[in-house]
């Protein structure tokens, strides 16, 4: 079919327009561009280009993300991550390798508050790889907990890919939240009994913070430091379970509640970082934003030439097996994200997944689940794991391969999980179905 080669065509085109170093945004509007030129009548037909990027970027729902970023950076700045990390580390003494199963703990908070796993790496990742390091803990140990423990920003709501998704695919975005609840929680878990079982097995050289004492005392002083993360979880999460607040709604109540932690409560936020979050804000948002307009012009010229639609009937009329589908676009899922961004793969691919998942009748909400799960798996493989980079930022002594083989075991966690969700979808659409 001639649809299926132009598609070809403009994926190769995208292919070696990001091979020369076009950033994603930009390739994705060239291919997007050329595409409806050539194919829509001429330069009459460029007159489409500018309401498909307007509204790509003018949704409201879409201004969640923003906020998010922001709310991120907030958090990132104020040192609300460093008090909540301590806390746990003193509420964890005793726990065989306590350090490691707090930052685990520590990121899982942090994703229910921030919606990027990069911020939450981030706000982490700053003292918890030292501190594990000054106590002996291995670097491949060390590393390899903050950058996995990170990547539950994605999947733990809030969650800016989920948010993406939800308006590609048309879904409601409480409901993705909601989905991506009960996986989270097994992921975190997963990653604490390998933690645990890891520090057993390395029981003869314990780290020496575990032979100190930590009185009961200082573990309840510990708990102030988690009640107003614990506030602010519930001014995100409670107000969207409850009705009370859209998405774009609670990321906006968390922005201010976060800004009156930081600065009424903690008094951190100095004129020097308050220019500091707008400027990381700024970038944030303008990234996302540009890439999600790339995209979605990319993705225009793709149905309108008959593209999408048509790779989507003859991958549903081919007659295959339902799990020699899942595997396979799981294959694509992780190859992928050997070598882009989260984002620019959901955008990408999504448009054209979600007819044959259709198709096939699975539920669009579980396969954004499991779209996350692998974005997961591709913020620490390499060679683009953005978490693999923002941990080296904090420990530049410690070399890349030594992080990678530190986040090799929980690599395989998460196709554990992702295979258990695949196996099991109720995991991610009974609470949708029952909260709701």
């Amino acid at each position: 079919m001639i649809e299926l080669w132009i598609g070809l065509a403009m994926f190769g085109a995208l292919l070696a327009a990001l091979l020369i170093g076009i950033p994603v945004a930009f390739s994705l509007m060239a291919v997007g561009i050329g595409a409806i030129t050539i194919l829509g009548g001429g330069v009459d037909a460029l007159g489409l280009v500018a309401p498909t990027l307007w509204s790509s970027v003018t949704s409201f729902t879409l201004t969640a993300v923003p906020l998010f970023i922001l709310m991120g950076a907030i958090i990132s700045a104020s040192g609300m991550g460093a008090r909540l990390y301590g806390a746990l580390a003193t509420l964890m003494h005793g726990v065989p390798g306590g350090l490691s199963v707090a930052t685990t703990l520590a990121c899982t908070i942090m994703a229910a508050v921030s919606g990027s796993s990069v911020a939450t790496a981030g706000a982490i990742g700053r003292f918890s790889v030292l501190e594990m390091r000054r106590f002996g803990y291995r670097d491949e140990v060390a590393c390899g907990a903050v950058a996995a423990g990170g990547t539950l920003g994605i999947l733990i709501p809030p969650s800016i890919p989920l948010i993406v998704y939800g308006i590609i695919a048309q879904e409601s975005i409480g409901a993705l939240f909601i989905a991506g609840i009960i996986p989270g929680i097994i992921m975190a878990l997963s990653f604490i009994g390998y933690q645990v079982w890891i520090a057993r097995s390395e029981q003869a050289r314990a780290p020496a913070r575990d032979s100190e004492r930590v009185s009961t005392r200082e573990r309840l002083m510990a708990l102030k430091h988690i009640v107003p993360v614990a506030i602010l979880i519930w001014v995100i999460l409670g107000t969207i379970y409850q009705g009370i607040a859209t998405p774009t709604e609670a990321a906006a109540l968390g922005v201010l509640a976060s800004l009156v932690l930081s600065g009424a409560i903690y008094r951190e936020l100095t004129r020097e970082k308050l220019v500091l979050i707008l400027r990381e804000t700024a970038k944030g948002s303008v990234m996302v934003l540009m890439i999600i307009a790339g995209a979605m012009l990319f993705g225009y010229a793709m149905t309108t030439s008959s593209v999408a639609p048509t790779i989507s009937r003859v991958v549903a009329e081919l007659d295959v097996p339902a799990w020699a589908a899942f595997i396979t676009i799981n294959l694509l899922l992780i190859f992928l994200g050997c070598f882009m961004e989260t984002l620019s793969i959901i955008v990408i691919t999504a448009p054209i997944l979600i007819p044959i998942i259709v198709a096939m009748g699975w539920d669009p909400i579980w396969f954004g689940i499991i779209m996350v799960i692998n974005m997961e798996m591709a913020l620490i493989t390499p060679p683009v794991g953005l978490n693999l980079f923002v941990v080296q930022g904090v420990v530049e002594d410690v070399p890349l391969t030594r992080i990678i083989a530190g986040t090799l075991p929980y690599v395989i966690i998460m196709a554990a999980v992702l295979l258990l969700v695949g196996v099991f979808p109720d995991l991610a659409t009974y609470l949708p179905q029952h909260i709701r």
